[in-house]
């Protein structure tokens, strides 16, 4: 009698867990990530534009009682990272010599912003859905003037001129999409396709773009680079190429806030509404740490303006 009972017991445990907790399995396994990612066009021996973004990311569940992840999309069956974010970004014009308005170049302005996003993986279809929203600030209040100003002093370099002039201070409020499809799914080369829109007081502009990677990875839809799964490469080393091409209708960074008055703006006939974007990274990761190298080229944003790159460096570790 005892042992009918027992087995009863194990089968009917058997089949809740197949049943009702192949969720609760996955989230067993599913990672969790803290990023520092840093750029500079210094890598470029630049200094002007895009001139540095720093942003801090701290990826787990705990980030899904967010009132404000309300507002973001999931996939159907899919695995869940729900992230926060805090970024800067600093934006000079082409010279930072002159110390009066550069008419026709890029106004000084900095952003800063506190995000919330969602990365939705669906293995089965290869689809990878993100959604952000971004919270902040646009102008003064992004303290790049004084951050790039003390960092000329500590390197004994020129000081930044016409801070004065930068963008006046203004409200943030934008949102994100991407959707991912896997294309080409092989063991040392994949690509996929993404069609990417972003619409707010900030950036609100509408793209396309692919995504290569070549060399010893993980599959791209199993996890966000790295994972806990012991049948995981421990090392993984690799090369991405990213491309996005978007159609531009409004950029804050050259035109100034929606609410603001700013003493000097780029026109809206001088921004440039078409605007492609190229990225190179080499990927080094070892168990639950990479290091990513990146290199960014960007065609002109606004018609008398030029080409610009920067680099980047990206920490990640998994938890």
């Amino acid at each position: 009698m005892n042992l009918k009972l027992f087995l009863l017991s194990c089968t009917l445990n058997s089949v809740l867990i197949s049943q009702t907790d192949s969720s609760y399995c996955l989230k067993l396994k599913q990672e969790n990530y803290f990023k520092f990612n840093y750029e500079n066009d210094f890598f470029s021996q630049t200094d002007r534009y895009y001139t540095q973004g720093i942003q801090l990311s701290f990826i787990h569940p705990v980030v899904r009682h967010s009132p404000f992840t309300r507002v973001l999309f999931k996939l159907n069956s899919a695995i869940n990272y729900y992230g926060i974010h805090a970024q800067q970004n600093c934006f000079t014009p082409k010279s930072i010599r002159i110390d009066t308005i550069m008419f026709g170049e890029r106004p000084y302005t900095g952003t800063a912003l506190i995000s919330h996003s969602i990365n939705s993986l669906n293995k089965q279809k290869r689809l990878l859905l993100q959604t952000q929203l971004d919270l902040g600030g646009i102008g003064k209040c992004a303290r790049c003037e004084d951050e790039q100003k003390a960092i000329h002093k500590a390197l004994d370099n020129i000081a930044p001129l016409s801070w004065e002039y930068q963008l006046a201070n203004d409200i943030v409020i934008n949102y994100r999409t991407k959707l991912e499809k896997g294309i080409i799914y092989k063991k040392h080369f994949e690509l996929m396709l993404n069609g990417n829109a972003r619409a707010g007081t900030l950036y609100t502009d509408l793209g396309t773009g692919l995504n290569a990677r070549i060399g010893f990875f993980d599959p791209y839809f199993d996890n966000l680079g790295l994972s806990k799964d012991p049948s995981s490469r421990n090392f993984k080393i690799y090369t991405t190429i990213k491309t996005n091409a978007k159609l531009v209708a409004y950029n804050a960074t050259l035109q100034g806030g929606v609410f603001s008055k700013d003493i000097y703006v780029i026109d809206a006939d001088n921004v440039e509404r078409f605007v492609f974007t190229g990225t190179a990274e080499i990927v080094v990761a070892f168990k639950r740490f990479s290091i990513t190298y990146s290199r960014t080229y960007i065609t002109q944003e606004y018609h008398t303006g030029v080409d610009h790159s920067w680099g980047g460096l990206f920490f990640t570790v998994a938890f």
